[in-house]
């Protein structure tokens, strides 16, 4: 969130500039509204888990109430992940947007934890599926492991490898997998899993480069808080991209394998439009406003067919 000074002219601007200006400001702060709310995370997890389900042809009755624990249940982690960080930064003075936004109004993001951890945990009761609960322990177990090591550790112990974000992507690839009821062990969801875990990874990677300077001294354990001299990512656009191909190949499918490869490539322009000497606060906005685009994909291919 830019400051005023920033948007408004110092010199007195006639009632149209102020005007633009304005509205602009309005544009900026409801553009970034998900992310300050943390709900960029649960809506791209909800879309790709969608694109999944449809498919692998699903049942809907079966479905749906997993789709509302992945939702709200991505949602309380992301509030509980953000809170932490606005008592950990409140005397940061060089904060990105959406932490001004969670150390200035850290009580609404309270009562959205409190909302979103009971949906979530009320949905999940309802739900009689023993295998299903079985791998969601596992992936619960999973967070907390990524919690207690990459959250909780104030020093880096993974350095060559980009350690935190491979755990989010996986994180995410098999909870939108297990949503989607194809977490068995076939050929296709292997690629499936990969291009969904390369498509994270790329997204994670992308904001951590753009936001290097400040994860340098406020998330060491962030990949390109260890290596900011490196270029920005590409190889994850590559697995992803690929893994699209061979899903339409293999099975035809529009939904999944068009949603990865056209994904892969915008990331890939946005992290080289990135200019780190100017650090815009819509990356990460940007980042994952990409990974939406397994909706719009859905509602076409159910309005049309």
């Amino acid at each position: 969130m830019q400051k005023q000074c920033d948007l408004i002219p110092l010199q007195e601007p006639d009632s149209g500039v102020l005007y633009r200006v304005v509205i602009d400001r309005r544009i900026q702060l409801a553009s970034l509204l998900p992310s300050f709310l943390c709900l960029d995370a649960p809506l791209v997890a909800l879309g790709w888990s969608v694109a999944v389900t449809f498919h692998s042809g699903s049942s809907t009755d079966t479905s749906i109430p997993k789709l509302l624990v992945l939702f709200f249940g991505v949602w309380s982690v992301y509030l509980a992940d953000r809170i932490y960080d606005s008592y950990r930064l409140r005397e940061v003075k060089d904060l990105t947007s959406r932490h001004q936004f969670a150390v200035r109004f850290r009580p609404l993001l309270w009562t959205l934890l409190a909302a979103t951890a009971t949906i979530s945990v009320s949905r999940l009761l309802n739900i009689k599926d023993p295998p299903y609960l079985y791998k969601g322990v596992i992936l619960a177990a999973a967070t907390a492991v990524y919690f207690a090591v990459f959250r909780l550790v104030p020093k880096p112990w993974c350095r060559w490898i980009p350690g935190k974000e491979i755990v989010i992507s996986l994180c995410f690839a098999f909870g939108v997998m297990l949503t989607a009821d194809t977490a068995s062990l076939t050929i296709l969801n292997g690629i499936l899993a990969l291009g969904l875990a390369g498509i994270c990874l790329y997204n994670c990677l992308i904001i951590s480069y753009s936001e290097s300077a400040f994860d340098g001294q406020h998330d060491p354990q962030a990949f390109y808080a260890l290596h900011p001299e490196l270029p920005p990512p590409a190889w994850p656009g590559w697995v992803s991209g690929i893994s699209g191909c061979l899903v339409f190949l293999i099975d035809e499918d529009l939904i999944v394998g068009s949603s990865l490869l056209i994904s892969s490539v915008a990331l890939y322009y946005l992290s080289r439009s990135i200019d780190r000497n100017k650090p815009a606060p819509f990356v990460q906005a940007a980042a994952d406003a990409i990974l939406l685009l397994p909706w719009p994909i859905v509602i076409l291919i159910v309005l049309i067919f």
